[in-house]
């Protein structure tokens, strides 16, 4: 596969490494301004090394706020736990038999592609038995990793740093915190195996077209980070947020009781994923509506 992506970051980088989502917040009794830097999580910290105004804005501040030091590690658990990944199928059925004779091709094709797999090796007829489901989350998981770049990424690189420098790091999300909380559809049955089956199809027929959409989706999100176009981003990213706005809005909601208890205590550096800065219900609006003036950071040299 072309390696679109880092190429795309060195290009930019070559021209500015000193653009991103960063702004300050002042105001609303403050003695002192805090900061808040949008990520897009999947993107490297070395993008910041280079960063002045990152750096001038970090030398501010006394602490960091992050959404949650094991989000990922705790979706990751709940999401294994809550997966069925094999099923016995009716009448000594199996995957082979739920899709048509093009998807049974492809599937095999890209298992051994991808994690070594041979489904016609009698050695992995266990893996016969997942459900589309497992097969289709699998799959898709692996191509974004492969459309993405690699290396430390940005959210933990900044979060190591902190603890170097010897601050406190709090948490935005609370204890509560977990997958369920993301899921706005948590009471609705599950999809049945054969709409899982027709899932599995669409998705591995047009699996090269999803890779290329991948691809490009994620170097255009690069692209706009790196140059700081936020407008740009946002406006890409207004429907994915639309669409899970309930958990945007009660979550950031949450956010803003701690960041402004945060900023009270002392200047503080919060860090997070850049589509809750977005919208109505953005973590930016919402300060701003609570009496803060936001300010995204202009880059100095080009």
């Amino acid at each position: 596969m072309k390696k679109i992506i880092p190429s795309i970051l060195l290009a930019f980088v070559a021209i500015t490494a000193d653009a991103q989502f960063l702004f300050r917040i002042s105001g609303n009794g403050l003695k002192e301004p805090s900061y808040m830097l949008g990520t897009i999580h999947y993107l490297p910290g070395s993008l910041l090394d280079n960063s002045i105004e990152y750096m001038e804005a970090e030398a501010q501040c006394q602490q960091m706020y992050v959404e949650h030091k094991i989000t990922y590690k705790r979706i990751a658990a709940a999401q294994q736990k809550q997966e069925q990944p094999t099923v016995t199928y009716q009448d000594g059925k199996n995957i082979f038999d739920l899709i048509d004779a093009q998807s049974v091709t492809i599937l095999k094709e890209k298992l051994k592609e991808v994690m070594n797999i041979d489904l016609d090796d009698p050695t992995w007829k266990d893996y016969l038995n997942w459900t589309p489901a497992v097969y289709y989350n699998l799959l898709v998981s692996r191509l974004r990793s492969q459309t993405r770049p690699h290396g430390p990424m940005m959210d933990g690189v900044l979060e190591a740093k902190a603890q170097k420098r010897g601050w406190e790091i709090g948490e935005l999300d609370d204890e509560t915190f977990n997958l369920d909380s993301l899921n706005e559809h948590q009471d609705e049955q599950p999809p049945t195996i054969d709409v899982q089956a027709d899932s599995l199809m669409s998705f591995l027929k047009g699996y090269e077209q999803k890779r290329q959409i991948l691809t490009e989706g994620y170097e255009t999100l690069t692209k706009y980070w790196i140059l700081g176009d936020f407008e740009g981003f946002a406006s890409t990213q207004l429907t994915s947020v639309h669409k899970h706005m309930a958990m945007f809005e009660k979550r950031n909601a949450k956010w803003l009781l701690r960041m402004q208890a945060a900023m009270n205590e002392k200047p503080t550096m919060f860090v997070f994923g850049a589509g809750h800065l977005i919208g109505e219900h953005g973590v930016i609006q919402m300060l701003r509506t609570a009496g803060y003036e936001i300010e995204q950071i202009t880059i100095k040299t080009l």
